[in-house]
């Protein structure tokens, strides 16, 4: 499938690019990726294309959020601001493509396969829809926009050229939003929902993600007191984008300790509770 950054109608790609620009746009054109060797060239654009991938599926989730909430009549601010987030998504899915494909390497061959929500598909009934609701939101705004937020500063820290930061720091600009978001209307959702299921989602969630962030075999407690990231000195190597996967690991656990569970807290939830209950 091609890159949602090539339209086959020329009207359509100005309505959409018109819809989602942002200035400064970033200056992909001045981008010179025969300054680096493909080695550098590679990793990086097999991440910004994961980037891509995972973006494009958020628009495929918020417009599922969407529907199902509009259909249990929730407040029109809310469905506002998920507008907002459809809108968001597709920048950042243009942004991240174009990137991808500036760096010159994979032309034509990059995995773009359609989104797989991490949920079922909204059930019928309002009571089983605010459930399901609130388990997209715990899973893809609390959990997944609040962690997207430190991630891009790590990877805007790292970067050594400054087309690929101004890529990161165009998205930057959106994930506090998102974040706010999720937390906001999962709020607005426990007045429908029992906070047993919210916590029960926490604890398939937290398992989730840590899975998906920490590589196999790293131990957390070698990570406490590590310095994450630092700004590259005069002579770092190139890095085009790209994080390790120790970094990420590192990340996700400063960020739940830090930022979710006080969130969390801050609603009335047990997220320790649900953080020590989530292998079962």
């Amino acid at each position: 499938m091609s890159s949602p950054s090539r339209a086959t109608r020329p009207r359509l790609a100005t309505i959409g690019r018109t819809h989602i620009a942002r200035e400064p746009w970033p200056d992909f054109a001045s981008f010179d990726a025969a300054r680096y060797p493909e080695e550098v060239r590679a990793p990086a654009a097999r991440q910004w294309w994961r980037r891509a991938r995972e973006e494009y599926g958020s628009i495929h989730e918020f417009s599922q959020l969407t529907q199902a909430l509009s259909g249990v009549r929730a407040p029109i601010a809310l469905l506002a601001a998920l507008s907002r987030l459809i809108t968001d998504e597709a920048r950042h899915a243009w942004l991240c493509a174009d990137m991808a494909e500036a760096l010159g390497v994979g032309a034509g061959g990059f995995d773009w396969t359609a989104p797989r929500n991490p949920w079922p598909p909204p059930p019928t009934g309002d009571d089983a829809i605010y459930a399901w609701a609130a388990d997209v939101v715990v899973c893809a705004c609390c959990l997944g926009e609040t962690l997207s937020r430190p991630l891009f500063e790590a990877v805007a820290t790292v970067i050594t050229d400054p087309v690929p930061e101004a890529v990161v720091r165009q998205i930057l600009r959106d994930e506090h939003l998102h974040a706010t978001f999720g937390w906001e209307a999962l709020a607005w959702l426990q007045e429908h929902v029992d906070p047993a299921v919210i916590e029960a989602s926490m604890r398939r969630r937290f398992a989730g993600f840590e899975q998906s962030c920490v590589p196999a075999g790293v131990d957390r407690q070698s990570l406490v007191g590590e310095t994450v990231v630092a700004p590259p000195g005069a002579d770092a190597p190139a890095n085009l984008g790209s994080l390790e996967p120790a970094v990420y690991a590192a990340i996700f656990y400063a960020t739940v300790e830090s930022e979710i569970f006080p969130r969390f807290e801050a609603l009335g939830l047990d997220p320790r509770q649900a953080w020590a209950e989530r292998a079962a």
